[in-house]
Order: C-alpha cells, then structure tokens, then sequence
C-alpha cells in the first residue's frame, strides 16, 4: 500500500470497511471478531498499531512479526475461526513508525469466530444472535458470487467454447512467477 492511500484511509477513518486497532500488547481478541464481521459483510481492511481517531501509536517492530505468525495461527485454527481463510498480513513502514495491515476479503460462507457470528453495522462489529438475522445472512451470501446462483434461462448453446484458449491464456498470465 502506497504512502498517499494510507493517509488518505487514516483521514477518512473507520468505516463500514475499515478498523483501527491499537494492539499495543499483541493482537485482542475484538482483531478477530472483526475478521469475522469483515468475512459475513462486504469485506475490509485492518490496520493494527493505529488508533481509532487515526493517529498512527505503531506496534514493536521485534514483535509485529510475532503477531503475524500469532494472527495466522488463530485464523487457520478451526476451533478458532470457522471456517478457516488464508489471509496474508503485510508490514507497513509509516512515519518511522511500524504498521500491521490485513486486507479482508468478502467471504461467500457465514464465519464464526469462537462460535460467535459477527456481522459490520457501521463502524462496530455486532454479535448475531437472532435467527432471523443469521436466516438474512445465509440469503444475502448466497447472491455474492455467480457459483452460487442460478440462471435459468441459460443454455449450452449459449456458451462459447472458442473463448477457451483465450481464457485460458488469460488465467495462466494472472498467475505470480
């Protein structure tokens, strides 16, 4: 992440997509249930060692990559997080100061982190507990990604197999290395 997209994200605040955490101490568990609420809603980015009025405190440099090995640990732990994601932390450089950021993506399954939903309302992460709203969330994932939706006035014949070398080209010039 460049210098100008941070500042701009640090003057904006938290948002819908964004979170500020602190983690003077290591990452709290409130890290993970905004993980969680990230996951069931539209996604986001955490930035860990800056505070919620957007001023940059930093984490320890000799432990933020402790934290990362820790956050990674946590999520990939299914008694933890259900179901599991691969997420990848990177380390930020900011004013001398060391930040932990964490892009977030939207899931299409319904996470829980200690066995508790946690859905994004605005800025906070919000426990779900009513059936009804577990209900409107399983309905509203369903809709994320086409794998999941049916079309059905589509047909074979609508298909055009000679796009499939392109799109195979295509595939394999978006792999890294």
């Amino acid at each position: 992440m460049d210098k100008q997209k941070l500042e701009s994200i640090l003057k904006i605040g938290e948002t819908i997509a964004v979170e500020f955490k602190r983690c003077g101490n290591g990452i709290e568990n409130d890290v993970y249930e905004t993980v969680c609420s990230f996951l069931n809603r539209f996604g986001g980015d955490i930035f860990m060692g800056v505070l919620n009025d957007g001023t940059v405190s930093g984490v320890s440099e000799k432990a933020a990559v402790d934290m990362i090995k820790n956050f990674i640990k946590v999520i990939s732990n299914p008694t933890m997080l259900t179901p599991t994601i691969y997420l990848v932390p990177e380390i930020i450089r900011y004013e001398g100061k060391t930040i932990i950021h964490v892009h977030v993506p939207v899931s299409a399954e319904v996470h829980s982190f200690k066995k508790t939903v946690y859905d994004r309302v605005d800025d906070a992460d919000v426990k779900v507990t009513a059936t009804s709203q577990l209900a409107s969330m399983y309905i509203r994932k369903q809709n994320i990604f086409t794998e999941k939706r049916i079309f059905p006035y589509v047909s074979l014949d609508d298909l055009r197999l000679d796009l499939l070398p392109r799109i195979r080209k295509l595939a394999t010039n978006n792999i890294e290395g």
